[in-house]
């Protein structure tokens, strides 16, 4: 398996500094290639402005080049501002910043239907009311909306009065009927009502068969979306729920961002507990049931507990608050942020292997060979791939319990065993087999979504199981926060950190002249105890940070 260098991320901070520093000065010098030659010491002013642009995103305020200019010992002065930029706000968003990139955290519109799939969704009719395509048919009898008038009875319950009742054999029961709109402030932007059909803007906290209004049961006619629509949201390509999306990309990264802040072991970023919601991303962990729902506590089957869910207004957008989650949760690698990203166990593995351990996994430059009849289904046997997936499949084993392909939740031990088959997944067009359900087809090995070999190896048992030799079964069990709890784990976690960091700060990458000066810091950072921010510090009072031009 080849192995090749990490590319080097590219902020646009970085890119504005590469422009800055090429802004040659208003002499006669300008012009001369001794000026851009490496020297021992970079001119203070200009240290400033790059070191500000690397650590605050910005130029230093024209009162900052005058205090350099001012002092006795300009270099000094830039040390001190230097200090004071590492406990900066502005600081602090840039390590937020800095991660989010290396995590590859953001997440495009394509996620959008799979982040509320089970969202009931308002959409909008030619007449400017909003409502629930899908529950017309409970509602009023027929795919038919409500009218476009106001709605100005209600019943002893609050429940709206039809407005309109008529028999027409294209109805459930030969019965339809029709209510008005109403107009209602939506959670989204309350400074702005709009219409809404009246049955579709229910308040009721519960239906008529006594459940709960605020789940999803798209039977119950008197359940409606609840105070300001709460329990429902627009259609998924709108702008409230872009906001969602947004916020819970952010998500990992605020994990990192508090480690460096706290001043605490960078370390703790892979097995912390601890996360981060504000109003959008508290509005949709508590109230988006269903296929990707999360508990707030408790065990609940194949769902992570989160912790208590801070009581945020889904306006409140900056307003970040810690949570503490519960078990199996560890750092920001089972955030949903990071687990929508990275819809498959081998590609959250890859990402962590290339970002954290500077060791992505690269097909040879030579292709891979042709293959013969019948290749084997085990990507480990498999010539061309065995070199990558050797390491790669006990790798994708740590998040093996968490669900793929855009959805979210966890799997617990006690309904998704790796050593019992599920009997009622062992099925498929087998003669003498069941039909699968879609539970089973999605997350087993089944006759219809495996190989004969497969099949006769793991029927019944989870796909995320297959092909596990060893002592692979055990990073199952210990989770993603596994991957950093041996030494040389560690070590690999420190040594990356610092490259990825160093090529960010200088521009370039590093050759083999850079390793011993790689090594040393490398070694000054775990003495540290992780802290990156001294890590930080370190590099930018280093000589070769200051000698690049």
């Amino acid at each position: 398996m080849m192995r090749r260098t990490l590319p080097t991320f590219t902020t646009l901070a970085l890119a504005t500094a590469t422009a800055a520093l090429c802004l040659a000065p208003a002499s006669t010098d300008a012009a001369s290639p001794a000026y851009c030659a490496p020297t021992a010491e970079m001119d203070p002013l200009q240290l400033l402005r790059q070191s500000s642009l690397d650590l605050r995103g910005r130029v230093p305020a024209f009162e900052e080049y005058e205090q350099v200019r001012d002092a006795a010992d300009p270099q000094a002065e830039v040390e001190t501002l230097v200090a004071q930029m590492l406990e900066s706000e502005e600081f602090f968003t840039t390590i937020r910043d800095y991660h989010q990139g290396l995590i590859w955290g953001t997440l495009d519109d394509s996620i959008l239907t799979s982040l509320f799939a089970s969202q009931r969704r308002l959409r909008r009719n030619g007449a400017d009311t909003w409502r629930l395509t899908n529950m017309r048919r409970q509602y009023r009898g027929n795919f038919i909306d409500c009218l476009d008038e106001p709605q100005v009875e209600f019943d002893a319950q609050g429940r709206p009065v039809p407005i309109s009742v008529y028999q027409d054999p294209a109805c459930d029961d030969g019965t339809c009927q029709q209510e008005g709109y109403v107009m209602v402030a939506p959670y989204w932007d309350p400074d702005n009502p709009i219409q809404v059909c009246a049955f579709d803007a229910q308040e009721a906290l519960l239906g008529e068969s006594g459940v709960e209004c605020s789940v999803y049961h798209p039977n119950d006619e008197e359940c409606g979306c609840g105070p300001e629509l709460t329990w429902c949201g627009p259609d998924s390509a709108g702008t409230p729920n872009q906001l969602i999306r947004d916020s819970l990309a952010q998500e990992p990264a605020r994990i990192f961002e508090w480690v460096v802040r706290q001043g605490a072991s960078y370390l703790d970023a892979f097995s912390t507990r601890m996360t981060f919601m504000n109003g959008p991303v508290a509005h949709y962990y508590r109230h988006n049931t269903g296929t990707t729902a999360i508990t707030l506590g408790g065990a609940v089957a194949y769902e992570p507990a989160v912790g208590s869910v801070p009581d945020l207004q889904y306006g409140d957008t900056d307003n970040w608050v810690g949570v503490e989650r519960e078990a199996p949760h560890g750092g920001a690698f089972t955030t949903l942020g990071y687990l929508i990203r990275f819809a498959s166990n081998r590609s959250r593995a890859n990402r962590f292997y290339t970002a954290f351990y500077c060791d992505p996994f690269v097909p040879s430059e030579d292709g891979l060979p042709p293959e013969g009849d019948n290749p084997s289904p085990n990507l480990r046997e498999r010539a061309g791939c065995a070199d990558c997936h050797q390491s790669l499949e006990p790798a994708a084993a740590h998040w093996a319990r968490w669900r793929t392909g855009g959805t979210y939740g966890f799997f617990s031990p006690e309904e998704f065993s790796f050593e019992e088959p599920r009997t009622d997944c062992v099925c498929g067009p087998s003669e003498g087999l069941n039909n699968c359900s879609a539970y089973c087809s999605t997350y087993f090995v089944t006759a219809d979504n495996s190989s004969d070999e497969e099949f006769g190896l793991y029927a019944g048992l989870p796909q995320s199981g297959s092909w596990l030799e060893g002592q692979d079964p055990q990073n199952v069990e210990a989770g993603p926060a596994a991957l950093v709890d041996s030494p040389e784990e560690r070590a690999q976690v420190a040594q990356c950190a610092v490259r990825n960091l160093s090529e960010h700060l200088l521009g370039r990458e590093l050759g083999t002249d850079d390793f011993v000066w790689l090594d040393g810091h490398s070694q000054a950072f775990a003495d540290s105890g992780y802290d990156y921010a001294a890590l930080v510090r370190r590099l930018v009072t280093d000589e070769r940070y200051r000698t690049i031009r």
